[in-house]
Formats: structure tokens, C-alpha cells, sequence
């Protein structure tokens, strides 16, 4: 081959063809290096003024890590397209202001920055600028104090120029009392409502009314599928009751809580302060001779006495010395005093006796069950990889080595957890853990091979689908107490949707709507004044709209869940602002808010428009995906 080329070289075609290779060569060796020479990371450029791509890409991933703490799907990249274009937006808008504030000549005084940041609460301790914390709170959202002055004052900048600019706008009164007109009108109806249990039960039919009624009605008698699944669970909550712990670490962990958290006494006490001691004595007197402490208050109000109630009060929360020092030292159940005060005579009785600290037995067992589940998390941890490396080794699921803390069972369930008689079934752990399986089972194709899961908590399971069971129509014989349900449900609504319906016929047809009601027996009631955006009491929701709809004396008909309600618009309430200033001051401030928010977006469009704002899609692109 080589000796073909070099004797190509004394060919002069040959030699025009070599050299034109090579020059190609070059030039596509040039053309690489100019391309990467040549290419930006500025994703945008407003008034000749570049944007890094790192400036969005910084507000991009605060925007998306804002959005994952708030537990929002990021995954897709529609998502993350939204995100990288709402960074964007916020850099060019600053970008355009800040150009805006440039020609005006719109800054922010020091004063006013120092002001700012001192008046926000996370900065403060005891109401005063602490340095310190300002330094932690920046450092803790990833900031440094210059990029947050810069930050502040951009803000005050940017407020300073948008408030120039919309500050002048404001609803016409026109368009106020139009949208006034139409929010806090008002609208009174008459109502009759016809509940289904208030029809006749119909008597039983024949057996073939109810299987007739059975075939034609199969999604009320259809069974759903069911799957046959094998489970074993491998959970530190339910590892947890059947670990041992010792009982000194329990008395220790027991004494460091109450060490923390020493006993208060404190006295639950019902007092009579009444105004001498001759009332008192009488009181006093009344108690001895039998009468109950509901008695002596009756008696006391006659004395002008005032009745107090103290629950679960320390003895320095009561307000007299010497009524707190009788109270503490006084039996449960009885009556005590005269104890002099300084507004009149106490007379008082102990109704429980307690105190603050924790109770030992339920502190106890609580510290038990937490140092439980800390060996059972231990455990757990232990075993985890031990059950992975057996379901690794296709190992049958009631083969599985019986010291691994598994919880087994095996059944039929339908996708929402029910066992075939409609019971709950019985997976268990909490609602948390059996939702996850139910869901992981109507997921695994059947006769897979079990694989090991994640659960909450801590917690892994593993199963297998048997057998999947297709939804059926369940036999007559089996279902006819609940067909026979069905059907007399079923005539009870015809029943009252036939008399709801007689009802509007006749009113439609010029019969008023209390003579109609009357003839068939029903009441009439009138509704409290609804508008568009408040149901009254006795309007169902559904029906709020439908009343907007009508013109006065038309009517109206509506099912709920439990009957027929039928309705004649009665009455149309038109709003003056005089009668609701505060709904008209609403309305007003927030047509106002909405002309100055699109005064200020038209504003920040325009600004765009005559910096001439460019950007280069494919390198945002590369952003977010």
C-alpha cells in the first residue's frame, strides 16, 4: 500500500489530490479550534450587557432546592424547564432594573440597606440586630454577606423605581362597582328538600324483579380483582415488642428524665371569696351539716361571693399567700377555710391533687418501648443483608432462615387492602406500611421472584403474586340481601325525584311554590342571603351556582346525597358600597393591586423590548437537563 503511495507522488494528479487532503485538514483543524475558541457561557445579553450562564444556573439550583424541600416533583424535565426558565426571568428582570436605575439615577441610600436588614426577624435576638446570628442564617443558606447587601439593596432600588411607576395607578370606579356588583350580590331562595328516607318502603318484589334487576346493574355485584400474595416483613416496629431490654438502663434512663424535669406539686381547687367572716362561718356551717360544695355555691351568690376555679395550679401561681399554703396543705374532697384575704374571706376545696414531673410508669414504659426499638433497629440493620443475599439465592419466601426477626403471612386482597369479604386485610404494621405493600403487590407480575423492598420507617419487605383473581360478577345467590338494598334504595330515590319533579312542574306551570309544596305535603323554608362565594346555611353548594343563573321566581332542582332539594329564586339583593365599605374597600384594593401588577409586568416588558434582551435557548437548555 505504501509503496503504491509513493509512487502516486510522481503522478502530478495524484500530488493536486494530496494536497488538497491536507489542506482540508487544516482547515477543519482551524475550524474545531475557532469553534471552541469562539464559544460563550453567556446565556443572555440585555443591552449589550452579558449574562454568565453561572448567574442563572446559582438561581436555578436555589429555585430547585426550594422546590424539593417543599416536597415537589423535580424528576421530570418539564419541571426543571419551568425552574430554569423562572431563574432566568428573575436575572433578566434584574438586569433590565438595574440598567432602568442606571439612566435615573435611582439608588439606595446606606441607611436605608442597614435599616433593612436589621428590622428582618432572623437577625435579631431580643428584638436587636445580632451579628452573629446574621452570619449563621447567611452561611446557612448558602450566602455571603456581600451577595446579600447586594441583594437588599437591589431590592430597595427596584422598589424605589416600580413604586414610582405604578403608584399612580388605580381602579376606575366604574370597573369597582361592576366587580363590587357581581361579588356581593345576593340572593334568597325558598327550598323544599325531599330526602330519600323519607319515602315509603316499597314492599319486597318478586325474586325475579331482583334478579332482573341484579344482571342489569353487574358493576354494583362485580367483585374486583384480587391478588393471592406470599409476604415476609422485616420491620423494627414490629421487631420492637419482642426485643429484651435491661431493666437498669430503663431505671437510669428513667432518673436522667426526672433529673431534667423535677416534680412540681400542683392542687386542682374551687374557692369562694366572700365578702366577711359571718358569710363564711355560714358557709362553713352549711358544709358540716351535709350540704353538697354545689349547694354553698348557690348560697354563696347570695353572700356576694365570686367563684374561682383553679386547674392543675402550682402553689406560686396562686395569687394569696396564705390561701396557696391552706390549699397545699388541705384533704382532697373537703371543705376548708375561713382563710383571710385581703378582698374578703376564702372558703375552698381541693378537687385533685398532682404534680408536673413525669409519671414514673408511663415514662418507664415509654423509655421501654424506645430502647426496644433501638435493638430492634440494630437488629434489623443486622439482618437486612442476610435476607437480601437469601432472596438473591432465589430462596422460597416460607424457606427463609427463621432468625431473621420476619413477620410472615400470606392471602387475597384487592387493591385497596380488603380481603375478599371486605374486611381490612390483616398486613401488619401501620397504614403507611400497608399501602406501600398493597401497592408493590398489584405492581409485581405474578410467579416473579421476590425481591427485597424498602418500607417506612426503617422497615423492608419482600413478596410474591400467586395468582391474580379478574374482576366478577359476584352469583345472585350469594349477593341477594344486597341487591334487595340496592333495589329499595333505588325506589326510594325514583320515589322522591318523581315527587321533586311534580314539584317544579307545578311551580314552572304558575302554581306558587308554598300552595304546590302544601298540596304535597312538604315544608317550605327560606334561605339566609347567598352570594356567589358564601352558601348559606341550608344551600347546598352545588346549587349556589344554578341560583346566579335564575331569574326571580324561576325554580330549580338539585339531587344530594341523601334526597331532592327544589328551589324558587325569591329575592335578588343588589350591593350598594354603603351597605358593605369594607367589601367594596376589598374589592377596590384588589382591582387596584392587579392594574398596578400589570402596569408593572407591561413596564418591565417594555424595558426589555428597548434593551433588546437576547438569549441563547440551547445553552439554557443545557442548564436543567
Amino acid at each position: 500500500m505504501l509503496s503504491w503511495v509513493r509512487k502516486l507522488r510522481g503522478n502530478w494528479v495524484a500530488r493536486i489530490f494530496i494536497a488538497a487532503l491536507a489542506l482540508i485538514f487544516v482547515f477543519w483543524g482551524v475550524s474545531n479550534v475557532l469553534t471552541l475558541m469562539s464559544s460563550s457561557t453567556n446565556v443572555a445579553h440585555v443591552g449589550g450587557v452579558p449574562i454568565d450562564i453561572s448567574v442563572v444556573q446559582a438561581e436555578y439550583e436555589t429555585g430547585l432546592n426550594q422546590a424539593e424541600q417543599a416536597g415537589q416533583d423535580t424528576s421530570s424535565a418539564a419541571a426543571r424547564q419551568a425552574l430554569a426558565n423562572r431563574a432566568l426571568s428573575g436575572v433578566l428582570r434584574q438586569e433590565v432594573l438595574k440598567l432602568a436605575e442606571q439612566r435615573l439615577g435611582v439608588v439606595a441610600p446606606d441607611a436605608a440597606i442597614r435599616q433593612a436588614i436589621d428590622a428582618i426577624p432572623a437577625f435579631q435576638t431580643n428584638g436587636a440586630f445580632d451579628q452573629a446570628k446574621f452570619n449563621q442564617v447567611l452561611a446557612q443558606n448558602n450566602l455571603t454577606p456581600d451577595r446579600f447587601i447586594d441583594e437588599v439593596k437591589a431590592d430597595i432600588a427596584d422598589r424605589q423605581l416600580m413604586i414610582g411607576v405604578v403608584a399612580g395607578a388605580a381602579a376606575p370606579a366604574a370597573l369597582v362597582n361592576q366587580i363590587f356588583g357581581f361579588v356581593a350580590e345576593q340572593r334568597v331562595a325558598e327550598t323544599v328538600s325531599i330526602p330519600f328516607a323519607g319515602e315509603p318502603a316499597p314492599p319486597v318484589p318478586p325474586d325475579a324483579v331482583l334478579q332482573r334487576y341484579w344482571r342489569n346493574h353487574p358493576t354494583q355485584f362485580t367483585s374486583p380483582e384480587t391478588r393471592k400474595i406470599q409476604l415476609v416483613i422485616l420491620s423494627p416496629t414490629l421487631l420492637a415488642p419482642r426485643e429484651a431490654v435491661n431493666q437498669a438502663d430503663v431505671d437510669a434512663a428513667y432518673a436522667r428524665l426526672a433529673a431534667g424535669q423535677p416534680t412540681v406539686p400542683l392542687r386542682s381547687v374551687q374557692v369562694l371569696l366572700v365578702p366577711d367572716l359571718a358569710a363564711s362561718s355560714r358557709l362553713e356551717v352549711a358544709w358540716k351539716h351535709g350540704a353538697s360544695w354545689s349547694e354553698m355555691q348557690a348560697m354563696a351568690k347570695k353572700f356576694g361571693a365570686t367563684s374561682v376555679a383553679l386547674d392543675q395550679a402550682q402553689q406560686k401561681q396562686i395569687p394569696s399567700a396564705a390561701l396557696a399554703q391552706a390549699v397545699f396543705a388541705a384533704s382532697p374532697g373537703e371543705v376548708e377555710g375561713p382563710v383571710p384575704g385581703l378582698m374578703g374571706m376564702f372558703v375552698f376545696k381541693v378537687t385533685d391533687v398532682g404534680s408536673s414531673g413525669p409519671d414514673p410508669e408511663d415514662a418507664k414504659r415509654e423509655i421501654t418501648q424506645q430502647l426496644q426499638l433501638q435493638e430492634a433497629q440494630a437488629d434489623v440493620a443486622q439482618d437486612v443483608d442476610s435476607l437480601q443475599d437469601a432472596l438473591a439465592g432465589q430462596t422460597p419466601l416460607d424457606q427463609l432462615p427463621g432468625n431473621l426477626g420476619l413477620v410472615a403471612l400470606q392471602g387475597t386482597l384487592d387493591a385497596n387492602g380488603n380481603a375478599p369479604d371486605g374486611t381490612p386485610a390483616p398486613i401488619p404494621g401501620g397504614d403507611a406500611l400497608k399501602a406501600v405493600i398493597v401497592k408493590a403487590a398489584f405492581a409485581a407480575a405474578p410467579h416473579a421472584p421476590a425481591q427485597l423492598m424498602n418500607g417506612p420507617d426503617g422497615s423492608y419487605f419482600a413478596l410474591t403474586v400467586s395468582a391474580v383473581i379478574p374482576p366478577s360478577q359476584q352469583p345472585y345467590d350469594q349477593v341477594a340481601a344486597k341487591v334487595l338494598s340496592a333495589w329499595t334504595q333505588a325506589q326510594l330515590q325514583r320515589a322522591a325525584e318523581v315527587q321533586a319533579a311534580d314539584l317544579l312542574a307545578a311551580v314552572s306551570h304558575g302554581q306558587s311554590f308554598d300552595a304546590a309544596a302544601s298540596a304535597a305535603g312538604l315544608a317550605v323554608a327560606m334561605s339566609a342571603p347567598v352570594t356567589r362565594n358564601a352558601p348559606a346555611s341550608g344551600v347546598i353548594s352545588q346549587m349556589v351556582p344554578v341560583l346566579f343563573s335564575l331569574k326571580q321566581g324561576e325554580a330549580t332542582m338539585q339531587q344530594t346525597a341523601t334526597g331532592f332539594t327544589v328551589a324558587v329564586l325569591a329575592k335578588i339583593i343588589d350591593p350598594t358600597p354603603a351597605q358593605d365599605p369594607a367589601e367594596y374597600a376589598q374589592v377596590q384594593q384588589a382591582m387596584t393591586k392587579a392594574l398596578q401588577n400589570d402596569l408593572g409586568e407591561s413596564f418591565l416588558i417594555g424595558l426589555q423590548a428597548r434593551d433588546k434582551v437576547s438569549v441563547d435557548q440551547k445553552l439554557l437548555t443545557q442548564l436543567y437537563q
